[in-house]
């Protein structure tokens, strides 16, 4: 299974000189931990990498952050970029899986295919001997991408107050378990402790391990020890639509095939709104 969602640095760096692969770095920064991380792909990224910024690839009208942008945002930001249907686009991130597979997601979203995720990231390319550059990468030809947006994958907030007046599917959060259990204020100024009514808590980070997610027997059984069923109608919610990525594509890869993101998530949610929180 994790073979049609991940691509190894050995085969990455056999076919990085193919014309039809585009690498992308896709990192973004935790509140909790802010970076210039466009800065940091300018200091080392794996050879002809281009850096995918989610927050200005984004609809940038909307005050939450790195929501997801238009068909039209997108097609001309990834054509700009090489990108054409039929490119094979691998993507990393610079820290523990943290960004890359919202980055993914987008994608997926908007209709791309063909689409991986280097496991180990940046720091697996690295340990396993094969060099970076520094610096700006040579632009590459425009192609013609028209993004088709998929209705179902991308959740609003109406959304999810019908999900929870109706309890039709498990609300899953990807934050900490102090954040979940309104132990500790938001990273975010101005948004409300607590989680979203009914949802359950999967932080992210239990999932993965050294920028890979862990087996599939670890990963069913860390669901399992936080009263989630694998294979129901699920949606992931977090901070900011990021970390649900990671806890989404987790479920994927048990064989969900039921699996939508809340895109604005606590950003969104947590503000001083009136709509219904637990603690």
């Amino acid at each position: 299974m994790y073979q049609n969602y991940f691509v190894t640095p050995e085969w990455l760096h056999a076919n990085l000189y193919n014309p039809d692969i585009i690498v992308l770095d896709a990192s973004s920064a935790p509140p909790t931990a802010p970076a210039d991380c466009r800065q940091l792909w300018l200091a080392e990224h794996i050879p002809g990498a281009q850096f995918f910024h989610q927050d200005e690839i984004a609809d940038t009208q909307s005050l939450l952050p790195h929501m997801l942008p238009d068909e039209q945002t997108f097609s001309d930001a990834v054509g700009k970029m090489g990108i054409g249907p039929q490119t094979q686009v691998i993507i990393y991130d610079q820290g523990n899986l943290f960004a890359a597979p919202r980055a993914w997601w987008t994608f997926k979203t908007f209709g791309c295919h063909q689409v991986k995720i280097l496991a180990g990231g940046l720091a697996g390319w690295k340990s396993a001997g094969f060099s970076v550059d520094s610096g700006e990468v040579s632009a590459l030809p425009a192609q013609e991408f028209t993004a088709v947006k998929q209705p179902n994958s991308a959740l609003s907030q109406a959304d999810i107050i019908d999900i929870v007046e109706k309890a039709n599917k498990q609300i899953i959060d990807a934050r900490s378990a102090d954040r979940f259990q309104a132990l500790t204020p938001e990273p975010r100024p101005g948004l409300r402790m607590g989680h979203i009514p009914g949802s359950k808590n999967v932080p992210w980070n239990l999932l993965v391990e050294n920028g890979q997610y862990k087996s599939p027997e670890q990963l069913a059984l860390i669901f399992k020890q936080q009263q989630i069923d694998i294979h129901a109608p699920s949606v992931t919610t977090c901070g900011s639509g990021m970390t649900a990525a990671v806890v989404l594509l987790g479920l994927i890869l048990l064989g969900n095939d039921q699996v939508q993101l809340y895109d604005g998530s606590w950003a969104d949610w947590g503000q001083d709104n009136g709509l219904p929180i637990e603690q």
